[in-house]
């Protein structure tokens, strides 16, 4: 049974917070390389987005340097440092960004509003958290 299947068969028998449990031991994406889903607007999406981030492992924020507000509407383009295709470009993404990534290091590339912010992530075992702070703009 695929990885998926399976953590679907372990949400139905054993309901949701057991297979995330089980889930946060998955040295590995559960999900093909590349996958990802984004939100985070309003109370319920936020709540769809902290269930199903167990299943990623690049877990990026999005928001404004100072006041620290959520931000929507960024591009994002995923490349690896070692020869291999880029993830996207990943069009109206935020404020949230979780992306299932092979083991390696890639740059991001996240633009708002005309300006780019790049970091440099390393996917091992476990979770990579990153925030991408931009300027206040005027409305």
């Amino acid at each position: 049974m695929r990885p998926a299947a399976s953590l679907l068969a372990l949400t139905m028998l054993l309901g949701a917070p057991h297979a995330q449990a089980l889930a946060l031991q998955a040295p590995t994406p559960l999900l093909a390389p590349g996958a990802h889903v984004t939100g985070g607007i309003g109370e319920e999406d936020q709540q769809r987005m902290r269930l199903s981030r167990t299943l990623y492992n690049l877990q990026l924020t999005f928001a404004e340097a100072g006041t620290g507000a959520y931000l929507t509407g960024v591009e994002v383009l995923i490349e690896p440092l070692a020869p291999g295709p880029a993830v996207g470009p990943i069009k109206d993404c935020g404020p949230l960004l979780y992306v299932a990534l092979g083991p390696g290091a890639y740059r991001v590339h996240a633009t708002y509003r005309g300006v780019v912010r790049t970091a440099n992530v390393k996917i091992a075992r476990g979770t990579t958290a990153w925030t991408l702070y931009w300027p206040i703009f005027p409305d």
